[in-house]
């Protein structure tokens, strides 16, 4: 019994420091969102391009920013959902020439925004 409740401290402690360091990781995000003056989206699209090591991720974030305010109803139009995508290409294509890749950074960060956009 009293292994038992050892194991469940461990346990315990453990979560605990793995919930201290989300947090730690969590207030690193907003400082840095904050200094670089992102919005939520932008910031996303940022730490994407930088887990893919596209160059130039802040600038080309901001581009990308750009075309999702051009096209603000890039859910409810196909239209205006394959010029974004098109912008969005672009942007990162102008950091990675090969296109397979970029269009799979492409397919993934709207996979991810339809994700979110269903919770």
């Amino acid at each position: 019994m009293q292994e038992s409740f050892e194991n469940r401290q461990t346990t315990t402690t453990e979560a605990l420091e793995k919930l201290k360091q989300e947090i730690e990781a969590n207030e690193n995000r907003k400082k840095e969102q904050a200094e670089k003056g992102f919005d939520g989206l932008t910031y996303f699209v940022y730490r994407t391009l930088l887990d893919e090591k596209i160059e130039q991720a802040e600038t080309v974030s901001r581009q990308i920013k750009s075309a999702f305010v051009e096209y603000p109803n890039w859910q409810k139009s196909e239209a205006a959902m394959r010029e974004l995508r098109k912008k969005i290409t672009f942007a990162i294509y102008t950091q990675s020439d090969d296109l397979e890749r970029v269009t799979g950074i492409v397919d993934a960060l709207f996979s991810l925004l339809e994700r979110a956009n269903r919770i």
